[in-house]
Order: structure tokens, then C-alpha cells, then sequence
């Protein structure tokens, strides 16, 4: 769930796109006008405004140096034009389709994240055309998810507030007091002026990991939900041979989603309301294991990028250049610590505990959910909504095949306390996370809103 708080800049243009696909600006008086406009219906998105939407999006917020190196004092950041757009290749979709395909292959990675929040948002109000908006569908859920991507993407990340974490915290330091060098006081500065500029890259990694999961993901799961939303539009009550004839469309690996959208087909006609809550929380989190699941790769290569590479003959380079130039005799223990292995040992130690201050601060800053309402950070434990920790409808759970599906995967169960992910990148911290965050927003109505 890809992971998103506001939508990319865009400097003015002649030609403004369509509400479904002109990326938004960031000025004061944009953002308050969107905020006085009405919910509205997700327009069709249709190829000429997937073009269009590319080609006005190239003009792409890229991070400005100048924002590294200073704070509140840098420089506005600048917009560089990207070069070349690539072709969609995709024939203008049916009036009330979502061209998948199209949004799929759009090049632009800042376009292509916009026209797919779009496109969850058309999927889940269509979804909520059989199913109703009482109860929030995955899709739902990828509007946000997909917006909240999109702001690592425009990579809009803080390398500035991980290198102030890393000269406030010496903690991983720490192995440099047995070579004889934690009190040589230009080893900080040097240290971490040497690694600014990989920390950056690591950062940009982590951008472009995340634009690849926001692809795939849409890519794979979004046509499900429209060939649900086209088989059984228009019904007016279950048919249990329309259901399984639908169900064996799906290929062998998508187990997964086969069992949700077969939730979602019995919840379409059922009246309880209880039971309709269950069978739409039985769903989503399916479709989010098969979400989290499918998308390991990018969330690993996002999280636990190569960074122990890149650091480690930055530090042995700066700890070798400031231990050559120790006077005598510290020069011979720096020497002495070389020849018996101490100071490989303490590059070790310091790339260590440099990666995981890196996976930490990705977690607690970079890995966050942008909700109508305010953002929840996954790093912490889901918050209760407005109903509680959990809605009227989903307080205490019947369903014995919803109970074993959670015991799978919720670590407290009927409770939020212990949902946070302490490291984003292990499946079974986000599976833990993501249930109570379905469970406890499901019936949010906020949700439905245009992000």
C-alpha cells in the first residue's frame, strides 16, 4: 500500500487538464479551493487525458542541493523539464473504463503515480456502485496509499533530517573507542560530509523502488477489480454459477485475490450488516496479502538498499585518512588496531549501525499513510478513528474463516496496541499493520473522498 501527503507542483500551463489527470499545485490558494469544491465523480479516464496528463507532469519536482545542505533558508526547488515522453500505445478506453493498460505503461514515473491514484479512485467508487460506500473497499484504501507513494516519488524525501539525526545521535560511532580515534574531534564533520552524497542516492533508490511497486501493483490487481465491477454490474441478486464461472478467470498465483473477490460477491447481496462488514474486511485483507506479497522485492530494494556498500569505503577511507595523520603515538596504536584486523572490524560495526539508522528513518519518516484527517505513521501503532479502535460493525468478529485468517497475521489481536512496523521491509510487520489499519478505518467515510 503504497505507502503518500500531498500532490506533486506543477508550474501553471496553458492548456490545464482535466480534473482526473492535471497533477495539483502546492500553493495556499490551490489547496483551499480544492478544499471548498464537493466530492465529485472520478472522471473517465480516457487516453487523450492520460497524454496529456504525461506530458504536463514531466515538469517534475526534483530535490534541490540547496535544500540538502541548509534548511528553512534553501532555495525554492527547481523544476527540471524531463526529456522524452514515452508512447502509451493504448486505444482510448470504453466510456466508464479505467484504461489500466495505458496508466500501466505511462513513462513519466511522477505522471504515471497520479493517473493511478485516479484510477483507484474510479475502481473504488465503481466497487462502491455494487457494494456500497459503508464499507471502504481495497481500492479505496490504494487511493490513499497510491497519493501517499507518490510522495517519495516526486522525491520529496529529508536527507537533511537523517544527517541532523546522525550528527545528534553518535551512537554508531561507537566502535571507533576501540581504535583509538572516538575523541579525534574532525572525524564527525568528515565523516558525514563524506557521506552526503550517497545518503542522497540511497534516498533517490528508495524513490524509484517505490514507483516500481506503485506500477506493479496497479498493473497486476487494479484489472481485477474492473472485471469485477464489468461481470457483475447491473445484478440485482447472487448467482452462484455466475460467481464461479467468474472465479476460474483467475490464474494460477492470484489464490489470493480468487478468495476476495469471492468475498466481495457474497457481500454485495448480504443484508447484515455485520456480516457484510466481515465479508469486506475478509476481502481486503486477502487482496492486501496478495498486495504485500507481490511488491517484497520493491519494499526490500526500497528499505534495505545497497547502502552497506556504498558507505563501508567512504568510512574506511575517512577513518584510514584521519588515523595516517594521528601524531605519534597514536599514529602507531591507529597502526597496531590496522594490522590486527580492529580497524575493519569497527568499519563494520559503523556501516551497521549506519544501515540500520537508514531502515529506521525510512520507517519513521519516509513510510507513512496520508488519511483524510491526518497521517499515520506505520512506524507507530494505528491510531483509533473516529468510531474507536474499531467500528460498530467490526467490534467483535463472528465469522470463524475471518478469525483464522487475522490469527495468520495480527499479532494482538482485537487490538491496536503492538500494530507498529518497526522495520517496513518484513512482510509479517506490515501484514500486522495493515489488518488493524483496514479493520479500524474500514467504515471511514472520509475515504471515499477525492484524494
Amino acid at each position: 500500500m503504497a505507502p503518500i501527503r500531498s500532490e506533486s507542483q506543477a508550474s501553471a500551463r496553458k492548456n490545464p487538464l482535466p480534473k482526473s489527470a492535471a497533477p495539483a499545485t502546492h500553493t495556499a490558494q490551490e489547496v483551499a479551493r480544492r478544499r471548498q469544491q464537493s466530492a465529485h465523480a472520478p472522471e473517465r479516464l480516457t487516453q487523450q487525458a492520460l497524454s496529456s496528463a504525461e506530458a504536463g507532469a514531466s515538469n517534475r519536482l526534483l530535490r534541490d542541493d540547496s535544500r540538502f545542505e541548509s534548511g528553512a533558508s534553501a532555495r525554492p526547488p527547481v523544476e527540471l523539464t524531463a526529456g522524452s515522453r514515452g508512447a502509451i500505445g493504448a486505444k482510448a478506453p470504453p466510456p466508464g473504463k479505467v484504461d489500466v493498460e495505458g496508466i500501466a505503461n505511462m513513462k513519466d514515473p511522477v505522471a504515471r503515480n497520479h493517473a493511478i491514484t485516479q484510477g483507484y479512485y474510479a475502481l473504488s467508487n465503481q466497487m462502491a456502485g455494487l457494494l456500497g460506500k459503508e464499507n471502504a473497499n481495497w481500492a479505496t484504501f490504494g487511493v490513499w496509499a497510491s497519493k501517499q507513494a507518490g510522495v517519495s516519488i516526486r522525491q520529496e524525501d529529508l536527507p537533511k533530517v537523517f544527517m541532523d539525526q546522525l550528527n545528534g545521535d553518535k551512537t554508531w560511532l561507537r566502535a571507533l573507542t576501540d581504535i583509538g580515534l572516538a575523541t579525534v574531534n574532525p572525524l564527525l564533520p568528515l565523516m558525514t560530509t563524506a557521506l552526503k552524497i550517497p545518503i542522497k542516492h540511497a534516498l533517490n533508490r528508495v524513490s524509484d523502488a517505490i514507483a516500481d511497486g506503485n506500477q506493479k501493483l496497479f498493473r497486476d490487481i487494479a484489472p481485477e477489480f474492473q472485471r469485477f465491477t464489468e461481470t457483475f454490474k447491473g445484478d440485482k441478486k447472487y448467482d452462484a454459477a455466475k460467481v464461479a464461472k467468474y472465479l476460474a478467470g483467475f490464474p494460477p498465483g492470484k489464490e489470493n485475490l480468487k478468495a476476495a473477490f469471492a468475498d466481495y460477491a457474497k457481500a454485495m447481496f448480504e443484508k447484515d450488516p455485520n456480516k457484510k462488514a466481515e465479508l469486506m474486511l475478509s476481502a481486503n485483507d486477502r487482496v492486501g496479502v496478495h498486495e504485500q506479497k507481490l511488491i517484497q522485492g520493491e519494499v526490500e530494494r526500497a528499505l534495505n538498499a545497497p547502502i552497506k556498500e556504498a558507505f563501508a569505503p567512504i568510512v574506511k577511507a575517512v577513518i584510514e585518512k584521519v588515523g595516517n595523520t594521528l601524531p605519534f603515538p597514536a599514529n602507531t596504536a591507529y597502526l597496531v588496531a590496522k594490522a590486527s584486523g580492529l580497524v575493519d572490524k569497527a568499519v563494520d560495526s559503523i556501516v551497521n549501525g549506519l544501515a540500520a539508522k537508514f531502515r529506521q528513518f525510512t520507517t519513521d519518516h519516509m513510510m507513512k499513510l496520508g488519511v483524510p484527517g491526518g497521517s499515520l505513521k506505520l512506524g507507530d501503532d494505528v491510531t483509533p478513528g473516529a468510531q474507536g479502535a474499531f467500528p460498530e460493525h467490526l467490534r467483535t468478529l463472528e465469522s470463524s474463516e475471518l478469525k483464522q485468517l487475522l490469527s495468520q497475521y495480527d499479532k494482538t489481536p482485537d487490538s491496536l496496541k503492538g500494530s507498529a512496523a518497526n522495520d517496513w521491509s518484513k512482510f509479517d510487520q506490515r501484514m500486522n499493520y495493515i489488518v488493524d489499519l483496514f479493520r479500524s478505518r474500514q467504515q471511514d467515510p472520509q475515504l471515499f473522498a477525492a484524494p
